[in-house]
Formats: structure tokens, sequence, C-alpha cells
């Protein structure tokens, strides 16, 4: 009878395992300073001079977050991790970690106190390939996700379950509104 190698103790197998991860989280970490870039534009000229986005924290969410899927995909012996968990697990980890940093002596402004959680709903909804996908979401439901992200232990999980119902609602087009 042949021995068969555990992927979990042989060497090449970790090898070839840590250099795939460590490639998607460079292209990871590409993305988001990526959609920073153009996050930053939108926002008032006060706040962007306020600003600075630590790439520190950065890699760290970038961890965090494949650390999140990782262990997720080896729970549920699943091989990808869908859209909406992807974009559930960046969500939680940039408004965990507030990779933005708002500099010493600023004129502070309303902005500036949501700029975490503003900036992880961008990148997490971007993550979900729906055009125009902003249009589709209430401003209530927008405000909600904003205080959830910025106050509350929200889970992956749970933001999932929120991705999949925002992206089936731009898909159906019908914009979710708070009575």
């Amino acid at each position: 009878m042949t021995e068969i190698k555990s992927c979990t103790t042989c060497e090449e197998c970790k090898k070839e395992y840590h250099d795939k991860r460590g490639k998607k989280e460079e292209e990871r970490f590409g993305t988001i300073l990526s959609l920073y870039e153009i996050f930053h534009s939108t926002l008032e000229e006060n706040t962007k001079q306020s600003i600075l986005l630590n790439k520190g924290l950065v890699y760290l969410v970038v961890k965090s977050y494949f650390d999140d899927i990782y262990r997720f995909k080896d729970y549920s012996g699943s091989e990808l991790a869908d859209q909406h968990k992807q974009a559930a697990y960046i969500i939680k980890w940039i408004s965990k970690l507030r990779p933005i940093q708002i500099l010493v002596d600023t004129d502070f402004n309303n902005e500036m106190v949501w700029i975490n959680s503003s900036f992880a709903i961008y990148v997490g909804l971007n993550f979900l390939h729906v055009q125009n996908i902003f249009e589709y979401i209430s401003d209530s439901l927008y405000e909600n996700l904003l205080y959830s992200t910025q106050y509350r232990n929200i889970s992956g999980k749970q933001l999932a379950t929120l991705m999949y119902t925002i992206e089936l609602n731009a898909l159906t087009r019908i914009n979710i509104e708070k009575k």
C-alpha cells in the first residue's frame, strides 16, 4: 500500500499554498489601493487633505480577510468564496482595522467620522460586480449599514447575507426602502 502525504504536512504543498496565497494577497492589496484612489477623489477637499491611507493597516486588512476566507473554505469544504462572502469579509476587516487615518490638527468634519465605514462599504460593493449598485441602495439602508459597520460587531456571515440581498435587489432593479 502506498503512503499518501497529507497536504497539511507536505513541505511542497505548504510552499505552493503560501505562494498562491501570497499572489492573491498582493492582488487584493493592489485592488484596495486602486479603489482608495477612486474613493478619495469623491471626497470633500478638506477631507482629502486631512486623511491618509495607512498601507501597513491595509496589508493587515488583506491578511485578516484571507484568514477568514480560508477558514470559511476549510470549514465548508468549498473551493471558492463567492463574491458576497468576499464583499462581506473585506467590509468587516476595513471597518475593524480602519486603515484611513485622520491627520493631527485637522479641521474635523462629519465625513471624517464615517470615512472608514464608507470606504469599507464602497470596496465591498465593488466586489458584487453590479453596475451602478449604489443606485439601488436607499439612503436609509446605506445609513443603517454605515452605522452597523462603524459601531456594531457584525459578522462576516451576516454581511454576506446582506450583500446577497443587495445584489439580488439591484439585479431585479428593486430599490430597498426602509419604511
